[in-house]
């Protein structure tokens, strides 16, 4: 659908989603993907304010509660090798701040995968914070429970060949949540389903009552960029 109707009826309509205009933080115009809904009929004219987000298999962005909607990451660190024989009797550190760590000590049974990663989410405080599991390569590895930027993550070994003589670090981080900051239609007039470029927000001072489709998970994205709800 072309975009006229789109500008003109943003024109002529109040954003009643914003509160006030200073503190408005741009973001550059995305592809609304065809799979795009509203909870408001018609389904497939998204109104402005309406929160949207990266498709995980795509760089078009969709509803938040779509299927493949990209989610915020925990924090995740993965050993150098496999767990073996010399992990037996270790201690493995995961810290959220540094300084701060949980040491978990390993028994003499600690001498696979299996072994190690059950005994790691068998310590309560451990398991508290963290989960660890074997990622795609074989080896083990330490995430956090939450997600999110703010989430950081460090683990060390008393093996220094399980996570490095430093250890490793990483951060978790957000999945790009984006308010549109104008109407998009997703079917042309012949009914068939189209993607549709439109202009987004990246922060505001937002009327948490007018926007649609504004997850919890969203809510915080928008406020660590510096949104405030009203």
């Amino acid at each position: 659908m072309p975009a006229v109707p789109g500008i003109y009826r943003q024109d002529l309509e109040d954003r009643r989603y914003v509160l006030h205009e200073q503190g408005l933080l741009r973001g550059q115009e995305v592809v609304l993907d065809e799979e795009t809904y509203s909870p408001l009929p018609p389904n497939d004219w998204i109104p402005p304010g309406t929160v949207v987000v990266r498709r995980q298999s795509a760089g078009r962005y969709v509803h938040p509660t779509h299927p493949d909607a990209a989610r915020n990451q925990p924090a995740a660190v993965s050993s150098l090798q496999p767990a073996d024989q010399a992990w037996a009797g270790t201690v493995v550190t995961a810290s959220l701040t540094p300084g701060l760590g949980f040491a978990v000590p390993l028994d003499q049974s600690a001498v696979d995968n299996p072994a190690v990663i059950d005994q790691l989410n068998q310590d309560p405080a451990f398991v508290a914070h963290f989960l660890a599991d074997e990622d795609q390569a074989g080896n083990v590895r330490v995430r956090t429970r939450a997600a999110g930027a703010d989430q950081q993550l460090s683990v060390s070994s008393s093996l220094a060949a399980a996570f490095g003589p430093e250890g490793r670090a990483a951060h978790g981080t957000d999945a790009d949540y984006r308010v549109t900051d104008a109407w998009a239609a997703v079917r042309e007039l012949d009914g068939s389903p189209s993607h549709y470029m439109v202009p987004t927000l990246l922060a505001g001072h937002f009327d948490e009552s007018e926007l649609v489709h504004l997850t919890p998970e969203a809510r915080v994205v928008l406020s660590r960029r510096g949104s405030i709800f009203g």
